[in-house]
């Protein structure tokens, strides 16, 4: 197939191989990366891209090579939506290998004055600054060199300030440039306005203004707006301070015109604004704080927009209230033992030891009937050391949980602090009640108390839905770091699973517990893109091009398939496409048809980033009860743009997100499905589909 004279057939292969990703698939993704065709080149490359691990070097010269004898105009637009571009497959790649060679490969062609590879290396350095969590000095040098060179206000100059955003912090030498630079780019409208937003949430308290700016100004979007309020609190008390005015600004008080409009995007706008204020109230922000903390709706008003007000309430009234998860206005923000009412008193119990009555108060928190509530009370075991033993009894409760979030969340915990699981050794205890004994130690031994290890047995044996991957795999997990008895059998048979991200973690878990030489099959032995499928099958009718044409576009005969979503915030619609995502978006449709969407929740909401949907349980650890390979590709993620989300490799089921903005980290990483329309940028966590429509 790979030699084929006919294209189709070569890109389908490239394209399987690609998805492949692992070490058998790499004579294959080479050889695509030398053909002729410019969509086989750029499926070569993102596959290339992805089975880095032990030969980042051979890789990045392979690509490097192709880069340099690529003969092709360029593309008119690397931000196009059904863009498969080979030169930003290529510098992706590159970035993905994250080795010194590959960053000045990148470095020399973001130097190039303009040239075909300058944007593209921009969007690999920003994958590579992600990786190592910081630009060098000449990695900023080059990128505001090349992002100056741009006339005033053009949009090009954009992508070189995404790897800004990517990295954990902006060095303080580059930070006035990037802040000029970045001031300079919001000048104009551009879908790539984020990457500036984002940059200067990275850029230290003197971008505090400007974002408070951004947050401020309705001449930009939602999802600007809300990256900007998420990015003053990043800038520690500066960002705070410049956010409690911004917040004192757009409260609505009593205007009954502003607080309905808190059923659109607005909502999500203060939701992240108030959240970006910490955990104790700036002084500036206590105006609009008291405003949100007594907000109330008319009287007439829709549930959906009452819930909206009370969460705003109860957020307020939490950062308000400090530590003191008793107050008025934390009492007052929403009914006793409402989800919204509990989670703001839990995130304020936890701003202080849990010891005597805070102790009290967490254990019925971790008993509660609300799953994110209960959820995130056991998370929280990992910062709270200071509960010991009801911190134990809480995950043993928890892993005999019938619900796979509370499994999972608990076994996560457990693997991550295994100390959470520690008593008293019995020798220690018999030699304490021997008079005979010499006295204690100050470092007396300890062990894994045996009710968790019994729990976690009985948690593993269950039998859990093959699409319980998060859970199943963060049981072996657990096992393996308490090394509890049945940690290596459990492991050993989950090396069989049908599950390529289960194998993966058995094999890594068997190498935990000391069998240095385990391996569960094929991409279990590496570390492989955890995304990646192993499937593919040819784009029937796909589009012929010849050499070197130009960027490659999917296929045009596949007819969408229009969902229409009636939900709390209006009608919203997806449009499934199945030029790339056979098999995904086909599941998708037919879990429509079937009526599985109608009565879920909107369960994960991130303002101005995405809305997610599709999991029974409503806190994102379910699915269907069957499991999709991954249909990935190196095509962009924009605006409205709808992708199948992943617990690792072929997880996915039949949960979705839809993207509210422009975000490069997710290309390649996620199945692209469809495209959405409507206001989704008005979503809320909590809102509740109620019906579905299929349109043949």
């Amino acid at each position: 197939m790979r030699t084929s004279h006919d294209v189709r057939v070569r890109r389908a292969a490239a394209r399987a191989l690609a998805r492949i990703a692992d070490s058998d698939a790499e004579s294959g993704l080479l050889r695509a990366l030398e053909d002729e065709d410019l969509e086989t080149v750029a499926w070569g490359a993102y596959g290339l891209g992805f089975s880095c691990k032990g030969r980042e070097e051979v890789h990045v010269r392979a690509l490097a090579a192709r880069a340099a004898s690529l003969r092709a105009p360029p593309p008119a637009s690397l931000e196009a939506r059904d863009a498969i571009d080979p030169r930003m497959s290529i510098a992706r790649a590159v970035g993905h290998c994250g080795t010194v060679l590959g960053e000045q490969v990148l470095l020399g062609w973001i130097r190039s004055g303009g040239g075909p590879y300058g944007i593209p290396a921009a969007y690999g350095l920003g994958d590579f600054a992600r990786s190592r969590g910081a630009l060098t000095d000449e990695d900023a040098a080059a990128l505001l060199d090349a992002a100056e060179a741009v006339p005033m206000g053009a949009p090009p100059s954009l992508p070189f300030l995404y790897p800004f955003g990517r990295a954990e912090q902006v060095s303080e030498a580059w930070s006035s440039r990037v802040i000029d630079v970045a001031r300079r780019a919001l000048a104009g409208p551009s879908p790539l306005r984020l990457f500036a937003i984002r940059a200067l949430s990275r850029s230290g308290k003197n971008a505090a203004d400007d974002l408070g700016r951004v947050v401020e100004s309705r001449d930009f979007g939602p999802a600007e707006r809300a990256e900007a309020a998420r990015g003053l609190g990043q800038l520690g008390e500066a960002g705070h301070a410049r956010g409690g005015a911004a917040l004192s600004h757009l409260a609505p008080e009593e205007d009954p015109y502003a607080i309905m409009a808190l059923a659109g995007d607005e909502y999500g706008v203060l939701l992240a604004l108030i959240q970006s204020l910490g955990a104790e109230a700036p002084k500036e922000g206590l105006a609009g704080l008291r405003v949100m903390a007594t907000l109330r709706a008319p009287s007439t008003v829709q549930p959906m927009l009452a819930r909206r007000i009370a969460e705003l309430r109860c957020f307020a009234a939490s950062v308000l209230a400090g530590a003191a998860y008793e107050s008025s206005d934390l009492a007052q923000c929403d009914a006793d033992g409402s989800a919204i009412k509990d989670s703001a008193r839990l995130a304020t119990l936890l701003r202080r030891p849990l010891t005597k009555q805070r102790r009290a108060v967490w254990i019925g928190f971790a008993k509660s009937s609300h799953v994110r509530v209960r959820e995130a009370a056991l998370e929280s075991i990992a910062r709270h050391p200071e509960l010991g033993e009801a911190a134990r009894a809480a995950l043993i409760d928890a892993l005999g949980s019938p619900l796979p979030g509370i499994v999972a969340t608990a076994a996560d915990v457990l693997q991550a602090h295994p100390d959470r699981a520690m008593v008293l050794a019995e020798s220690e205890i018999r030699s304490g009640l021997d008079p005979t004994s010499p006295p204690p130690t100050s470092n007396p031994a300890r062990e894994i108390d045996p009710q968790v290890v019994r729990a976690l047995g009985l948690a593993i044996a269950r039998s859990w839905s093959v699409d319980l991957v998060e859970t199943r795999v963060g049981l072996l997990d657990a096992a393996a770091a308490l090394r509890i008895p049945s940690a290596h059998d459990a492991a050993q048979v989950a090396c069989h699973d049908s599950n390529v991200t289960v194998r993966y973690h058995a094999a890594k878990d068997l190498r935990v517990l000391g069998d240095g030489t385990a391996s569960c099959g094929p991409g279990t032995t590496v570390d492989v893109n955890p995304h990646a499928g192993d499937g593919g099958s040819p784009d029937g009718g796909a589009e012929e091009r010849t050499p070197e044409a130009g960027v490659a576009t999917l296929p045009r005969d596949a007819r969408p398939v229009k969902v229409t979503f009636e939900t709390d915030a209006g009608e919203l619609s997806i449009f499934f496409e199945f030029g790339l995502t056979p098999m995904a978006s086909s599941r998708f449709v037919a879990l429509a048809r079937q009526g599985f969407y109608k009565g879920l929740l909107m369960h994960r909401v991130v303002p101005g980033f995405v809305a997610q949907f599709g999991d029974p349980g409503g806190d994102g650890y379910g699915g269907s009860g069957s499991l999709l390979r991954c249909e990935t590709s190196p095509v962009p993620f924009g605006a409205l743009d709808v992708g199948v989300a992943l617990a690792g490799r072929d997880t996915g089921s039949s949960q979705l997100f839809v993207t509210l903005a422009r975000y490069p980290h997710l290309d390649g990483e996620y199945a692209r499905v469809g495209h959405a329309e409507g206001d989704w940028a008005a979503v809320a966590e909590g809102d509740v589909i109620r019906e579905v429509k299929v349109e043949d």
